[in-house]
């Protein structure tokens, strides 16, 4: 899906510190790329974010915390698992790596390589884009997040890319699983 200029500058008036955390990372030269509900806003979802999550490498996650004096903790559920920390005392933004999806007894985790780039100001921005995203949240199936809603727009949308979806998928060796799952939600 294409990303959008206007949609990035709006969300990011919502997040009034952001724009000083990635400044600050930028200058430190921590690569990160922005996931979740906010980078699906950028590339056309409806749903305007409540959060930012900012996604990292186990290396670059750790230099962020240094950066920002903070601690990692771990995050367990049942279809979900992350390694989470909190620049921000109202919880609005996150950091975040090791984000796993745990469906019929496996882990679906990779490290955030693929990207789609917005343009900010002086710079682009580098988002994991709504496809990859997509398929974490399919997996994943958080209801209380609106991952399923969320997942269904992104599938039904008309700019959804297809074959980098299923690429993503076979990248995970995850088709079977997301083949059930989109059977049992009428999706297929």
């Amino acid at each position: 899906m294409k990303t959008d200029s206007e949609r990035f500058k709006k969300a990011v008036s919502h997040f009034p510190k952001l724009d000083v955390i990635l400044r600050k990372m930028e200058d430190a030269h921590i690569p990160y790329n922005i996931g979740g509900s906010f980078a699906l806003y950028v590339q056309g979802n409806t749903r305007f974010p409540h959060d930012v999550d900012i996604m990292f490498t186990d290396e670059a996650h750790e230099s962020a915390n240094k950066l920002f004096g903070l601690l990692l903790e771990t995050i367990e559920r049942p279809n979900v698992s992350m390694v989470k920390s909190t620049p921000v005392d109202d919880g609005s933004i996150d950091f975040l790596s090791r984000y796993a999806a745990i469906a019929d007894d496996r882990v679906y985790c990779t490290p955030p390589l693929e990207m789609v780039s917005v343009k900010f100001e002086d710079r682009n921005i580098n988002l994991v884009p709504s496809e990859k995203i997509a398929v974490f949240k399919l997996i994943g199936r958080r209801e209380h997040h609106n991952d399923l809603n969320d997942f269904t727009d992104l599938f039904r949308h008309p700019e959804f890319d297809m074959r980098l979806f299923w690429k993503i998928v076979d990248s995970l060796d995850a088709r079977r699983v997301v083949t059930n799952l989109l059977n049992d939600f009428n999706l297929n």
